[in-house]
C-alpha cells in the first residue's frame, strides 16, 4: 500500500497555514501563487492563513497541522480528536504529518 497522498488543495491550505506568519513577502507571494494555482480563492487563501478553512476537512487538516506546528500536547490531542471526529483516516492523518514536518523541515513526531 502506497503512501497516503494529500490533494493539492488541501496541501497548499497546509503550507499558507505553516508558513503565512514567515514575514517574507516575497515567500507569500510564492505560497499566494502557488495556492491559486492549486484552485483556492483569495478568501480560502485568507482563512488557510489564519489557520483554517470553510471545508471541513481541509478546516481538521490545517488544525491538526497547525497544532503540531505549536508543539502543544493539548492543543494536538484536541487536533487529532477533531481530524477522527470529521473523517480524516489514519493514513490522512499521517500524511499529514509528513507534509507538516517536511514543510516545517522538521522531523516527523
Amino acid at each position: 500500500m502506497g503512501a497516503t497522498v494529500l490533494p493539492p488543495r488541501m496541501l497548499a491550505q497546509i503550507r499558507l497555514a505553516l508558513l503565512g506568519d514567515c514575514g517574507c513577502q516575497h515567500r507569500l507571494a510564492q505560497l499566494d501563487a502557488a495556492a491559486r494555482s492549486a484552485g483556492l480563492s483569495g478568501a480560502e487563501i485568507d482563512a488557510a492563513l489564519g489557520g483554517s478553512s470553510f471545508e471541513a476537512r481541509a478546516a481538521a487538516a490545517v488544525g491538526l497541522a497547525c497544532a503540531l506546528k505549536s508543539g502543544d500536547p493539548q492543543a494536538l490531542a484536541d487536533a487529532r480528536q477533531r481530524s477522527e471526529r470529521i473523517g480524516l483516516t489514519a493514513a490522512e492523518r499521517r500524511a499529514i504529518r509528513r507534509a507538516a514536518s517536511a514543510i516545517l523541515k522538521v522531523p516527523t513526531p
